[in-house]
């Protein structure tokens, strides 16, 4: 029976990605700084193990991995965007030395794989509207920057030592217990509280298309691609999409599952809320993901409402 070690593993990601291992009959480790499970994760209460420790710090991280005796470790502990942004020297720490500890870890202790979660903002602010494997990427925030640099030791690591490091990048991933932060936020938000039973104002451009992935798919593209016979792999990273969609989209399909959900839009028009819009207003190309390990998409915007409304009503919100 394999055994896992998630990193960020009580986070929105790392806990989905422990409910699909689990019921594939493998084992789940969370290493989170946090000792309890929060409420939304109580599901997980005496499935998986939990290990208490801080991935900026080499001591933690290796313990972890050796105490844990595992053959795998899922990296999904990161700082996001706007605490990069607001914490530079942190974000350093948390997202670029926290995964040189899970490389050099996993090296001295003969991890078989390494699974990281990567992101598709390392393509930049203004990406163009189709973004495949091969478009040049540019750092241009903290969060980018950290990123990228993680892509790039991972391949490192692999070509000087053999770590079987594999990567998937997203752009929006949405769904529940995902950070629902001013603005970004409004992909899961406009869902979410509606679920919920209560009213949701979203700030971004209603009528920008932005790329998004359910959670779901993201935990199916981490796993597909770490199951995926090597001889098929023509490179470390691939990109993962799911559907394009408004807000105003959105919120016609959350109204078709819950009549009375009540949604407004107060649309932020500043410059700088502009330019974010341009960052997630890409389709990322599949064909690379689909012909090297099979990954394609399961839940497209209708599939992603109707599935985030029950998970919702089923416990698992923030």
């Amino acid at each position: 029976m394999a055994r896992n070690l998630i990193t960020g593993g009580m986070g929105f990601i790392g806990s989905y990605l422990a409910r699909r291992l689990l019921a594939d009959g493998e084992e789940a480790v969370l290493f989170q700084r946090r000792s309890e499970l929060p409420r939304s994760a109580a599901d997980l209460r005496g499935k998986a193990e939990i290990i208490s420790g801080d991935i900026g710090t080499w001591m933690n991280v290796v313990d972890a991995v050796k105490s844990s005796d595992v053959d795998c470790i899922y990296h999904c502990a990161a700082l996001l965007s706007k605490e990069c942004e607001e914490e530079p020297a942190t974000g350093f720490r948390v997202n670029v030395i926290g995964t040189m500890n899970v490389l050099e870890a996993a090296r001295i202790l003969g991890i078989k794989d390494v699974i990281y979660v990567s992101s598709g903002a390392t393509y930049g602010l203004h990406p163009p509207r189709k973004v495949y494997n091969d478009t040049p990427q540019k750092a241009d925030k903290m969060y980018t920057t950290t990123k990228l640099c993680c892509e790039r030791l991972g391949e490192e690591y692999h070509r000087r030592y053999g770590v079987n490091f594999r990567a998937v990048r997203y752009a929006m991933v949405v769904g529940p217990t995902r950070q629902i932060s001013y603005y970004y936020g409004d992909w899961s938000g406009i869902v979410e509280r509606t679920a919920q039973g209560r009213s949701y104002t979203a700030h971004s451009n209603p009528t920008s298309p932005c790329a998004s992935i359910y959670v779901k798919d993201v935990v199916n593209a981490l796993i597909d691609l770490k199951r995926a016979d090597e001889s098929k792999l023509r490179q470390r990273v691939y990109n993962a999409h799911g559907f394009m969609a408004t807000l105003t989209e959105v919120a016609d399909t959350v109204k078709k599952h819950i009549p009375d959900a009540r949604i407004t839009f107060d649309w932020d028009r500043s410059e700088e809320r502009t330019v974010a819009n341009s960052g997630v207003n890409y389709e990322m190309d599949n064909t690379v993901a689909f012909e090297d390990f099979g990954y394609q998409p399961l839940y497209l915007l209708n599939e992603m409402v109707e599935d985030f409304i029950k998970e919702v009503r089923a416990g698992r919100a923030g």
